[in-house]
């Protein structure tokens, strides 16, 4: 029984260090608690999404795992390390016709830490991380023509080469922190919420104002469900 709860316990904590953003896991859990201690190791399935304010949109990545490590020795402290694959989101402010499209990875800083208050099954944890912009290619245009365009013979139409405006050094000027928490279930899928704000962008070239125009500020929502 006490094993068993002790599980149900560590999957509530799955999602509480999930944003949806990749993450590059650093972490070593179990090397964070005391040698000899009641260590329940655990990985599971995370699905979330999040909503970027300025952009009015919601970005939902592929899913991704939790590995991570509680102590039940001291009281049900938490440390782990989340993965989630690159997503990639268009700018379409308003509505309108898409500008241009991103890739954008989280890069952990810090562990993930919390706390299972294993009485109430109420979770809290704290995630760390910069957001790195991986490329950001602009909506372009089908030319017409070809070759044989060119030449006054109609030809097939071109489409110009995508162009990566960021280059690769493109990220937050800040690590983002998000502390997040909810409760878990002992039937169902367990689901955590929270609310962060995305620092300004540095390195990014030419598209560093307009990101830091688009993207950049508080208010930022994320849900995340973990499944074992």
């Amino acid at each position: 029984m006490f094993v068993s709860a002790r599980r149900r316990f560590a999957v509530a904590l799955v999602s509480i260090a999930a944003l949806a953003l990749p993450v590059v896991a650093t972490a070593q859990p179990a090397k964070a608690f005391p040698k000899g201690d009641f260590v329940f190791n655990f990985k599971y399935k995370i699905t979330a999404t999040t909503t970027i304010k300025k952009l009015n949109q919601t970005i939902t990545p592929p899913p991704g795992t939790f590995t991570g490590a509680i102590d039940i020795d001291k009281g049900g402290i938490l440390v782990g390390s989340i993965k989630l694959p690159p997503v990639s989101f268009t700018f379409a402010p308003g509505g309108l016709l898409p500008l241009a499209t991103a890739t954008a990875q989280i890069v952990q800083a810090k562990p993930v830490t919390g706390k299972v208050d294993l009485s109430k099954l109420k979770v809290t944890a704290t995630s760390t991380f910069n957001l790195k912009i991986l490329k950001v290619v602009p909506a372009t245009p089908t030319l017409p023509g070809g070759l044989g365009g060119l030449l006054g013979g109609g030809g097939l139409p071109v489409t110009p080469p995508p162009v990566n405006l960021v280059g690769d050094k493109c990220t937050t000027e800040s690590p983002i922190t998000v502390t997040m928490s909810g409760i878990a279930s002992f039937t169902k899928p367990s689901t955590f919420k929270g609310t962060f704000t995305i620092p300004k962008f540095k390195t990014c070239g030419l598209a560093t104002v307009a990101l830091n125009q688009l993207i950049p500020g508080p208010g930022n929502t994320f849900s995340a469900t973990a499944k074992p």
